[in-house]
């Protein structure tokens, strides 16, 4: 493989960059199912880039976009924990916009998959949040998601069904070596 790039991008930065994120969201998500769909995908990208925070980073082999992971600080007043099942604590919900930073998307196109790509913006993007905690979101039959969340040290905690239309039921991951850390 040859060298690969990363790059960081706030929200404004990221406009330009639109077309290319959610080609690769539809083509890391094909054959997933009518949930992965480019309109909705457009109008949850677009909501998350107006959060506080949002960053993206991009990774590149020969300047084309070959993933890209971002995410958010989760505010006082997030839906993310809406929909939430589970036995979890009672504060577990509770955000200040400081405490947790949920990773909402790691991706990267089918042919770059297996090659450590998403290993390393994972890892680049988790290592640079200052919150407490980090969440993210997978489907239970997402199999390799899973392996290799709980290899990066990621641990289930409870299951979310979004009120998102057609949304599948999540599994709500906790990454336990930055859990507290602070």
């Amino acid at each position: 493989m040859n060298e690969l790039e990363m790059r960081q991008h706030d929200a404004v930065a990221a406009q330009a960059l639109v077309d290319v994120l959610v080609q690769v969201y539809l083509d890391a998500h094909a054959g997933d199912g009518a949930f992965y769909n480019e309109e909705r995908y457009r109008q949850q990208l677009a909501g998350h880039m107006k959060v506080a925070g949002w960053t993206l980073l991009t990774a590149e082999v020969d300047g084309h976009l070959v993933g890209y992971a971002y995410g958010f600080p989760l505010s006082p007043k997030t839906r993310w924990w809406e929909g939430i099942r589970g036995d979890v604590p009672p504060d577990f919900t509770r955000e200040d916009g400081h405490r947790t930073f949920a990773l909402s998307e790691l991706l990267v196109r089918p042919a770059w998959q297996r090659k450590g790509i998403a290993r390393a913006l994972h890892d680049k993007l988790v290592e640079s949040r200052p919150e407490k905690r980090l969440t993210l979101l997978v489907r239970p039959d997402n199999a390799r998601a899973q392996e290799a969340y709980r290899a990066w040290g990621w641990k289930k905690m409870a299951q979310l069904h979004p009120a998102w239309e057609g949304a599948p039921i999540f599994d709500v991951l906790m990454c336990a070596e930055f859990t507290g850390r602070r």
